[in-house]
């Protein structure tokens, strides 16, 4: 990186605080989904820096729905936390996997929740999950309402409901009778509408209808059919449309964009989640989607790290998956687009650089961004060669901004 680069960096970069940030509303005037993105699922630094990027967007900017990029079913519960119903801790665990159940995550919902006791019920903040898996908190809600209200429902469709209970993500396809017995239920129940109304209220049966959809959405990728992972972006834009990482992809923006309709807000949504779920990038990337049907109302916040340690599950030989995370060195890499912003940047806190606005400026940042360079993402499940592994990537082409920690330390896994 050159001299001239780092200095328009450090002069266009903003602490990741209310104060600090404010500068950066202007570029979100319009913009109706701000995706909110961690390079690393188990980084104690990065968590808190998406959690002050949403508080920021909730509190600042007046966004009214979070999303999760984690289970749409577990969300459920966690949307009634935030609304008084529980505890938030109990809450996010139904959220399934380790990489939401962490300190940070409950402090979050914690947080809303504290918002949302100072709001009328009009302002009060939603929480709603994207990601089509993990099932179990919406077979059991739908479950409860039938057996007391329709239970000759049950019993067709009762074994491919307990399919879909928590099954791990990248597991094996399940058969095709799955999806046909929970789309066809779900069907079932809307063609009945009248009688299940009448059995029960409309505020139950409009509650048991959504879970029925959940389950719908997640047993069309619990069936998809599984494809290897791409071995780079010509082999990711080959991939099948019905394979279950492109389904799943694009069933996660529509969940977010489904989230806005109706919602007031600049932005009305936040969206936070992995790297690879926010970035625009190729068809297994929810915002991939996002980019093509909003447009510019889309903005995608990269968050990166310098150097440091984080927690993740580790795949050994013949695939076998330790099942608690484990602790990951993480040294600096060298000529990465992490290291050119550490260069810059220092290591002075959580920093914020828009790429949008320095686009539009055609300056030094902007040529720095539109170059090719490498970045590291770590997902839950890695192995020896991800850790080491660089991902290609030409920033301004995946994300409208990058926010930096220069250090992270394993997050607080409950």
């Amino acid at each position: 990186m050159d001299d001239e680069v780092a200095d328009e960096l450090a002069k266009c970069a903003m602490s990741v605080d209310a104060l600090g940030l404010s500068p950066w509303r202007p570029a979100l005037a319009g913009v109706r989904v701000l995706g909110v993105g961690a390079a690393a699922h188990g980084a104690r630094e990065l968590l808190a820096m998406g959690r002050h990027l949403v508080e920021y967007a909730v509190e600042d900017l007046g966004a009214r729905v979070v999303v999760l990029g984690a289970s749409e079913a577990g969300a459920t519960v966690v949307d009634e936390a935030v609304r008084g119903i529980g505890a938030p801790g109990e809450a996010v665990a139904s959220l399934g996997g380790w990489e939401y159940d962490t300190r940070e995550v409950v402090d979050l919902v914690s947080w809303l929740r504290d918002h949302n006791e100072m709001r009328p019920p009009a302002d009060r903040v939603r929480v709603v999950g994207a990601d089509p898996v993990r099932g179990a908190a919406s077979v059991k809600a739908l479950a409860a309402y039938l057996r007391a209200t329709a239970p000759e429902l049950l019993p067709d469709a009762r074994e491919s409901l307990a399919e879909l209970l928590d099954r791990d993500p990248d597991a094996r396809a399940v058969p095709a009778r799955v999806r046909d017995d929970v789309v066809g239920l779900h069907g079932r129940m809307v063609a009945d509408e009248t009688g299940l109304v009448a059995q029960s209220s409309p505020d139950r049966y409009a509650e048991a209808c959504r879970h029925a959809r959940i389950l719908a959405r997640i047993a069309e990728v619990a069936c998809a059919p599984r494809v290897p992972a791409p071995d780079g972006e010509a082999q990711a834009e080959a991939l099948p449309s019905g394979s279950a990482s492109v389904l799943r992809a694009r069933l996660v923006a529509e969940a977010v964009e489904r989230a806005a309709d109706g919602v007031e807000g600049t932005p009305a949504v936040v969206f936070w989640g992995h790297d690879d779920q926010i970035r625009v990038g190729d068809p297994t990337t929810a915002g991939r989607y996002l980019r093509a049907d909003l447009g510019e109302a889309y903005y995608a916040v990269a968050g990166l790290f310098g150097e440091g340690s984080a927690s993740a599950v580790r795949r050994r030989l013949l695939g076998a998956v330790r099942p608690r995370p484990t602790t990951n060195r993480l040294p600096r890499l060298p000529d990465s687009l992490e290291s050119d912003l550490g260069t810059a940047l220092g290591d002075d806190g959580e920093r914020l650089v828009d790429l949008r606005g320095a686009q539009d400026d055609g300056g030094p940042v902007a040529r720095w961004a539109g170059a090719p360079t490498t970045t590291r993402r770590l997902r839950s499940v890695v192995d020896s060669r991800q850790l080491r592994g660089r991902t290609p990537v030409v920033p301004d082409q995946e994300f409208d901004a990058l926010a930096l920690v220069p250090r992270v330390h394993p997050a607080w896994i409950r």
